[in-house]
């Protein structure tokens, strides 16, 4: 997991966040002269924009729900079948 600590909120920048407008925002793997990630609102082509810029003006910033994967799956009916 890459990470990014700001305003005491850790950031999973693997992950793809959305705005209170419902626009998704992803990190572009680079980051401007002062540390701090860039955003892209997708679909791409849009410029970048710093994460903290991103939070300031669009946020607070929803992790998008991810899908499941084959092991939470498995998990889920092995537990299910046990019981």
């Amino acid at each position: 997991m890459t990470s990014y600590l700001h305003d005491g909120t850790v950031f999973d920048l693997t992950v793809t966040y959305a705005d209170v407008t419902g626009v998704e925002w992803r990190w572009a793997g680079t980051y401007n002269e002062a540390g701090e990630p860039l955003m892209g609102a997708a679909p791409h082509g849009s410029a970048l924009v710093s994460l903290p810029d991103v939070y300031a003006y669009h946020g607070p910033l929803i992790p998008t729900p991810r899908r499941a994967t084959a092991a939470l799956y498995r998990q889920v009916l092995e537990t299910t079948v046990n019981r």
